[in-house]
């Protein structure tokens, strides 16, 4: 009996992952609840909150005026009621659509309840998508929510974790031979944030995908049609206006490599090399779904030039996606060790002095490149070693053995 125990046993290492993991997770939880104790309302969930209530009181149209946002965050404590040409609602209307129904509650008890719907999604995605089983796929779980971005995705109130469910479905649907569901699943996380994921349907038609990229352009021309009637010429011109206004933020590309090296042609000629080598890589293995979305979203965030810090946990779905194809070891090793460029990103002191700035801010860029070398590496022709020994006459009895 204590042998059998001793064989159910996991593997020293493994346990010692899974408890460094728990910790971390338990880290990240703790801090995310002090947060909400000592501020329930953040400034991100509350815009859209107002946003969602300006159109169920005033109509969709009216969820970017400055006006209305302004007259509804009245009632929010000081350092919350801000709202200017900068700091506003400029996310896609489907974003206020959702919140909606939550705006019933007050906006603390709404953050709660969508903090809950956001770590409920987050676990559907690792249901469907991470690998392994027992043991290990829980640790890949600890490990993903002790990663710092994403808990800064759940304190903002960000719908990123919505958007990975959508993605992790859209290939489990695949894999289902559903591709018409599929598409639709990747058309809502395109109108919910598509800074996330925006390059997995074009993986997908270079692999000859067809029928799940129609799936995803019809879902999109419904959903566009649905906001132009709702938001109408005054919604979508104040749309406009919005995102205009908070384009030229620092704070929307400081962890990009505009942020490192500038917006001169040079960094824009990085960024479309980077994308397409990760379209490469999807057309290369396009025989690998698994890979075809993770080089999709790869290609998505070393080309983005609007993506801040909570943004990169997009990066967890394609490493789960990527450890499900069994690569070697030391491929493995290398995400492992990316944990540290994510927590050095949002560690880091803050500050204005470029050494500081480039030593916590540029590991995570390099990281990424150094990821997406060994991705490329690995579509790269191998040569194959002679075999110099003669070869072996197959008799019956030789036959039986091979």
């Amino acid at each position: 009996m204590n042998h059998i125990a001793l064989l159910r046993r996991p593997p020293l290492w493994l346990a010692a992952a899974a408890v460094a993991s728990a910790w971390a997770a338990v880290f990240s939880v703790v801090v995310w609840i002090l947060w909400y104790v000592f501020r329930p309302v953040h400034e991100d969930v509350r815009m859209t909150y107002v946003a969602a209530e300006a159109g169920l009181r005033y109509g969709w149209p009216s969820i970017y005026n400055l006006d209305i946002l302004r007259a509804l965050s009245s009632s929010f404590p000081e350092d919350a009621r801000l709202i200017n040409v900068q700091l506003t609602f400029a996310s896609p209307p489907l974003l206020a659509w959702l919140f909606a129904p939550l705006t019933a509650l007050p906006e603390p008890l709404a953050y709660l309840v969508w903090a809950v719907v956001s770590l409920a999604a987050f676990l559907l995605a690792w249901h469907l998508a991470a690998p392994y089983t027992g043991i290990a796929k829980v640790t890949v779980l600890l490990l993903s929510l002790g990663l710092w971005p994403v808990m800064l995705a759940f304190y903002y109130g960000q719908p990123t974790m919505i958007v990975l469910a959508l993605v992790a479905a859209a290939w489990w649907l695949c894999t289902k031979d559903k591709p018409l569901a599929a598409g639709a699943a990747l058309a809502f996380a395109t109108f919910l944030k598509p800074q996330a994921m925006i390059l997995i349907p074009v993986a997908l038609l270079l692999t000859g995908r067809y029928r799940v990229v129609a799936g995803w352009a019809a879902g999109c021309a419904f959903l566009a049609i649905a906001t132009v009637v709702n938001l109408g010429p005054s919604g979508v011109m104040g749309w406009w206006q919005a995102l205009k206004g908070v384009q030229g933020l620092d704070a929307n590309t400081e962890y990009t490599l505009i942020h490192l090296i500038g917006s001169g042609p040079l960094t824009y000629v990085l960024l479309a090399l980077q994308a397409a080598i990760a379209l490469f890589v999807a057309w290369r293995r396009r025989r690998e779904l698994e890979i075809v979305f993770a080089a999709g979203l790869i290609a998505t965030v070393v080309s983005a030039s609007y993506f801040h810090e909570s943004d990169y946990t997009t990066l967890i779905l394609p490493a789960w996606l990527f450890l499900r194809s069994s690569p070697p070891l030391w491929q493995r090793f290398w995400l492992l060790a990316g944990v540290i460029p994510m927590q050095l990103m949002t560690y880091g002191p803050s500050t204005t002095q470029p050494i500081w700035d480039f030593a916590f801010h540029a590991p995570q860029i390099v990281w990424d490149a150094g990821w997406l070398a060994i991705l490329a590496a690995s579509c790269l022709p191998r040569r194959r070693t002679p075999d110099r020994a003669a070869p072996r006459a197959i008799t019956p009895d030789t036959a039986a053995v091979t």
